[in-house]
């Protein structure tokens, strides 16, 4: 996608329907992972930024939540429409823009209904569908629009307010997006940007009692301390989405050609920086070897440099701690695995960046099969069974997408079942999804599905109502 440098680059907190500097003047650096050039000094909210981005949300929720799903959905489209017409300038602030969810969204609301029942002698009973009240939402900094709108969208459309706070990683989209949530004519305080980083803002809207609900995409780790908090605090309801460590299984009877480019694509998309991309690859060992020489000569057309180029599909990683991070993990590999491609320094570019890695015969037991790197790294190791790599595949803590590649109908409906994954690809693999169908993970990848229909149903609390009638 083109992209087009913005006129001006927003660097404040947008609170109860304006723009400010952090209560304490703080700010932080933002440096392009791209040149380690400073790029912006951002405004790094406080915790009285935050609690003051609470109590407008609070003081919104009365109004906001009393309108109709068709006047709630006129402010969302009017905002789908702006960012839509501002997909270039968020293109340029590293962000993929996405308008379509927020157009559902926009009449989601009337589907927040609920159930009557008839059961019950002398009484007609009945389930409400009603907002929680404030939601806190934490975007993760590699596709930052994208979730910024999944997040925010339904939970509004439900008749919740919301405080979102971005990544300090990826600060300016969402700060961006502030500008058109203004633009759009949304009441003050319906929808609050923070930017800063999670030990303050972050921590601060994960204890704090008047937020209701917290919904996060992120790491396992973060995650885990956010639901500490929600439970120290008033037990508010959580929604996670959270690591991956996504295996994909290559069967002899597959197209080799077609598995190796998309599974080598899955790795390499987004730098490897993408929770599902297919890090954990299982061939069989009757056509690993030629599996291993398609997959590498997928990587012959991988251009590194400035992401706001067009030339460019390799960017580099979001900042120097993930740089190290990916590189710790490389080492790693290299004691414990056979390095086949990459793993060295880039020496013509002075950014954060890595090539594609990949390795061969690592042991299960390694440290870089076990833990999300978000990286372009990928393990590739052989397997004789079915039952043999169903237990690798499912010997991860993570459980957020598969795949398998096979031509054998049975074969994949067996491993569609199998598999621990929220998500699983039959002859595709990540990023391939679909819009109508619920994302989310098994055990430690998450906590809840999100997708247009199903991402409503978190934002609204059911209350049973007993109608006792005479007669009845």
């Amino acid at each position: 996608m083109a992209s087009e440098a913005p006129t001006e680059i927003e660097t404040r907190l947008y609170i109860n329907g304006e723009f400010r500097p952090a209560s304490d003047a703080g700010t932080f650096p933002l440096k392009s992972p791209a040149t380690l050039e400073t790029v912006a000094l951002v405004s790094e909210a406080s915790v009285e930024d935050t609690n003051d981005a609470v109590a407008a949300a609070q003081a919104a929720f009365p109004a906001w939540s009393s309108l109709s799903p068709r006047d709630r959905g006129a402010y969302m489209l009017k905002l789908a429409d702006l960012i839509i017409e501002s997909e270039k300038e968020l293109a340029y602030l590293e962000a993929i823009s996405m308008g379509r969810p927020l157009q559902y969204f926009a009449s989601a609301g009337w589907n927040g209904q609920g159930q009557t029942s008839l059961n019950t002698p002398g009484f007609i009973n009945m389930t409400l569908r009603q907002p929680y009240g404030v939601v806190a939402a934490i975007i993760p900094w590699n596709v930052p629009v994208y979730f910024f709108i999944n997040k925010v969208a339904p939970a509004i459309a439900a008749g919740n307010t919301v405080v979102i706070k971005s990544s300090e990683k990826a600060p300016l989209t969402s700060a961006r997006v502030a500008h058109l949530i203004q633009r759009a004519g949304f009441p003050p305080g319906v929808i609050n940007v923070l930017s800063g980083h999670g030990n303050i803002s972050g921590s601060a809207l994960a204890h704090h009692m008047d937020v209701r609900l917290i919904t996060f995409t992120g790491s396992g780790r973060t995650g885990r301390l956010i639901q500490k908090a929600a439970a120290n605090s008033n037990l508010k309801n959580v929604v996670f989405e959270l690591g991956g460590k996504s295996p994909t299984v290559i069967f002899p009877d597959a197209d080799l050609e077609k598995a190796a480019k998309e599974t080598a694509y899955s790795i390499q998309w987004n730098s490897g920086q993408v929770c599902m991309a297919n890090s954990r690859i299982y061939v069989h060992a009757s056509i690993a070897d030629h599996f291993i020489s398609l997959f590498k000569e997928s990587f012959q057309f991988v251009s590194m440099g400035d992401p706001t180029k067009p030339c460019v599909n390799h960017g580099p990683q979001a900042d120097e701690t993930q740089f190290n991070i990916v590189k710790r993990y490389i080492e790693l590999g290299k004691k414990d695995g056979e390095l086949i491609l990459g793993g060295n320094e880039v020496q013509d570019h002075k950014g954060y960046f890595i090539p594609p890695t990949v390795f061969t015969n690592t042991p299960e037991s390694s440290q870089i099969m076990k833990d999300e790197v978000f990286g372009p790294v990928a393990n590739i190791n052989v397997f004789e069974t079915e039952a043999e790599v169903i237990k690798m595949v499912n010997s991860s803590e993570f459980g957020l997408y598969a795949a398998v590649y096979t031509r054998d109908v049975n074969r994949a409906m067996r491993f569609a079942t199998s598999m621990e994954a929220g998500t699983v690809g039959i002859n595709c693999t990540s990023p391939t999804g679909a819009f109508d169908m619920p994302f989310g993970g098994y055990k430690a990848s998450g906590v809840g599905r999100e997708g247009i229909h199903h991402s409503l149903d978190h934002y609204l609390e059911t209350k049973t109502v007993h109608l006792k009638v005479e007669g009845l």
